[in-house]
């Protein structure tokens, strides 16, 4: 039966996290500089208004300048619909009524309203570093396209290699019958020193001073053909699922004794 490659969980689980993980940043950087900050400064703006502009004008008499000014603010900003939300623009309708005379009952609802808005409104204005961060956010969403083009390049690639029955090999750079295949260099395969991602490798040799790597760690079912290749040249060496022979007689061999003087 032919062995057939494919993509390693260690890989595709960590590349689709960073998708998961880049998208969700950019997104969340999206929203903030569309809708949070944008409503953040309107929301500092209005607290600001109401504390040192509509307070003062709503504790000054009837008639005042302060009142008359602030009345004019209030229907500027009427007028030009300052916000979208429905409730800001009834706020301010009210505490226009409020300052230019209403009853008894009008001015105890705008004195509650701006007391409820004042605590709504009351957050703290974004800075330049919030914006600038927010960019750094949303710059994570090219990121997550790469990482998502990454998974699906390695992935296709994963699923070319392949060792038919017969010997033949087939990898992204070629097909190589079993006489092109001419050795394959273990060195690396399983050593005890160095990273674990290099001593997850070894290199068939087609010829032409061409190796071909072969991957375990990216790669899941490569140490099969690793082994099928490296047993075929060095049977006295390897397994066909690429184990050191030595290590499995040894292996053997202390089974044997701890089984005779279990006896």
């Amino acid at each position: 039966m032919a062995i057939q490659t494919t993509l390693a969980t260690r890989f595709w689980f960590k590349t689709i996290m960073m998708v998961i993980v880049c998208f969700v940043l950019g997104v969340w950087g999206v929203y903030d500089l569309i809708i949070t900050i944008p409503w953040e400064n309107e929301a500092a703006s209005r607290h600001e208004f109401l504390k040192l502009q509509l307070q003062p004008a709503m504790d000054s008499s009837l008639g005042s300048q302060e009142r008359a000014s602030v009345v004019v603010l209030l229907q500027t900003r009427i007028s030009n619909r300052d916000g979208t939300d429905e409730h800001w623009l009834a706020s301010m309708k009210l505490f226009k009524d409020a300052l230019e005379g209403g009853n008894e009952l009008v001015q105890r609802e705008a004195n509650e309203t701006l007391a409820s808005d004042s605590t709504l409104y009351d957050v703290v204005k974004p800075s330049k570093f919030d914006w600038y961060m927010q960019w750094v956010f949303v710059i994570c969403i090219p990121f997550a396209f790469y990482y998502l083009f990454v998974y699906i390049k390695m992935r296709n690639k994963a699923n070319i290699y392949r060792y038919e029955d017969d010997g033949t090999l087939t990898t992204p750079e070629g097909t190589w019958a079993p006489e092109d295949i001419i050795g394959i260099d273990m060195s690396r395969w399983i050593a005890k020193t160095g990273n674990a991602r290099s001593t997850w490798t070894a290199k068939v040799d087609v010829g032409d001073d061409k190796k071909i790597v072969l991957d375990d760690y990216l790669f899941k079912d490569m140490h099969l053909i690793i082994g099928a290749i490296g047993h075929r040249f060095y049977p006295n060496e390897w397994t066909p699922i690429a184990k050191r022979v030595k290590n499995e007689s040894k292996e053997s061999l202390c089974n044997d004794d701890t089984g005779s003087q279990e006896d």
